[in-house]
């Protein structure tokens, strides 16, 4: 059998090769200090292995567990001061929230005009939020969902990339991950894995409620920790919880879905690269308005996902309160009014051609 054709094997032995090269690459990189190893590892691993043939999928009990994890994650983080800080300036909390959907719809048209692509297409691919909410959104309004996954990945991809590497320029070696350090008891340990099974439940039972996987736990879990219950997680569930999240990520770069992109990945690659650069520049005005450190600041504006940006948060040693407000806010302005904006967006930019070709 061919090493490009990895989906010849029994579906165990496919398993035990993806877990064993995502979590091993993860731990590797978490060696070297690399910001979201644990993340990082499992998403190159498992697009290596999608790209030569594996087809084995996530299943949604492991996602959710991802999920679910995670938001216990950003729970253990939360400070309730720095909440009522950024509750205080929520007019400003609200306006960078818009500010980034509106660049994210921008950055969509300008996509449409280098690949063209069909702009609704484009602007729902680079709508920030979480990619399988978007995906599915575009999918209910009888888009090319197919189209869409492969320009929210190509986002996500390139979001982490460029924090990750900014992280590591702009605060030196990741930080270990205190939890693990920490001397937890049984007690707490039960109260995490409660939790995550009650984000588990939400995410399977509860689909109108954006991301509840995560933000189930997230609010749970912050408010034991603000009643002072106690919550632990540990190293190994934060490790099997990224491999389930970034694997997911990773097998989606197919051979198939490159095909499906590969004339205007190009084109696309060069519109994300724009759409960091302006939410950079967001990010550092937020930074000036906000008394918030670049990092922070950076994180709390750039289009990826929740789960990603917790844990490159956490390794970045940076407001993880600030940061998560931001962007659960922004995830539900997406789903709420989302479809509203692309719509406002697409008809504006229609109305300025139509314009532009009678002068």
């Amino acid at each position: 059998m061919s090493f490009n054709d990895l989906g010849r094997l029994p579906r165990l032995q496919q398993w035990m090769l993806l877990a064993a090269g995502g979590i091993g690459l993860g731990l590797a990189m978490e060696v070297v200090h690399v910001p979201a190893a644990l993340l990082l590892g499992p998403i190159v691993w498992s697009a290596f292995l999608g790209m030569r043939g594996l087809n084995i999928r996530i299943p949604r009990p492991g996602y959710n567990f991802g999920q679910a994890a995670a938001g216990a994650l950003i729970a253990l983080h939360l400070d309730p001061q720095i909440l009522a800080k950024t509750v205080e300036i929520w007019p400003l909390v609200l306006l960078f929230v818009i500010l980034t959907l509106l660049l994210a719809c921008a950055v969509g048209l300008v996509a449409t005009r280098l690949t063209g692509l069909d702009s609704e297409v484009a602007v729902w691919g680079f709508m920030p939020g979480m990619a399988g909410t978007m995906i599915a959104l575009a999918h209910e309004r009888g888009l090319d969902s197919r189209m869409v996954a492969f320009i929210q990945i190509l986002r996500l991809l390139m979001v982490i990339a460029a924090m990750v590497a900014f992280g590591a320029l702009l605060t030196g070696p990741a930080v270990p991950h205190d939890a693990a350090l920490q001397e937890q008891g049984l007690l707490a340990l039960v109260t995490t894995l409660l939790v995550v099974g009650l984000g588990m439940v939400a995410g399977r039972w509860l689909p109108m409620i954006p991301a509840g996987a995560s933000l189930i736990p997230i609010f749970v879990g912050g408010a034991l920790c603000v009643s002072g219950v106690p919550i632990a997680v540990p190293h190994w569930l934060v490790t099997i919880a990224f491999f389930w999240l970034g694997s997911q990520t990773g097998l989606r770069f197919t051979p198939e879905m490159l095909r499906v992109g590969s004339k205007a990945l190009p084109m696309l690659f060069l519109a994300g690269l724009l759409l960091l650069v302006l939410c950079g520049f967001s990010g550092a005005l937020l930074s000036i308005v906000a008394g918030t450190d670049l990092m922070t600041s950076t994180l709390a504006t750039v289009p990826g996902s929740i789960d990603s940006i917790a844990l490159i948060s956490a390794s970045t040693g940076s407001d993880m309160s600030f940061i998560m407000t931001l962007q659960t806010t922004r995830l539900f302005a997406v789903v709420l009014f989302g479809p509203y904006i692309a719509r406002a967006m697409l008809h504006l930019a229609m109305r300025m051609r139509i314009r532009t070709g009678a002068g």
